[in-house]
């Protein structure tokens, strides 16, 4: 684990953050950043329920629009995430941020940071309120 957390802090002093991928045989996989707290002043973002390169890519791709200005809230909506899909921005509730974020507890300690959970529609473009085979929903 130490190998990991050397990393991490190596991509956040060179970077600005770092994504964290999490391979799950029994849920949907999960990525994370970890660094937006510390270099950019905004919550961290995690992603669920797509392939963890494409969450990686697009939460590297959330960090630059940061980076440029941009900032994303509780309940808000984004088109600039997934060109032609809305995304929505929500909370994750302080247990779950305790059971998927690891590593940025580690870094951080749970009570000074916040995250946000990039949520993706369906096919219809609606939001899931609920966890399903697909994405967990951590609100």
């Amino acid at each position: 684990m130490s190998d990991v957390m050397g990393k991490v802090e190596d991509d956040i002093k060179k970077h600005g953050w770092h994504v964290l991928s999490v391979f799950s045989k029994d849920a949907p996989s999960f990525s994370y950043s970890i660094g937006f707290t510390e270099t950019l002043d905004h919550p961290e973002i995690i992603m669920s329920g797509l392939d963890t390169s494409l969450m990686h890519s697009l939460i590297n791709d959330i960090g630059q629009l940061i980076r440029n200005g941009q900032r994303f809230t509780n309940n808000q909506l984004s088109e600039e995430v997934i060109k032609g899909y809305p995304v929505k921005f929500s909370k994750i509730s302080e247990l779950n941020k305790e059971e998927y974020l690891r590593a940025a507890v580690s870094i951080y300690s749970i009570e000074k940071f916040d995250a946000l959970q990039c949520i993706w529609p369906d096919k219809e473009g609606k939001f899931q309120e609920e966890s399903n085979t697909a994405q967990e929903v951590l609100s």
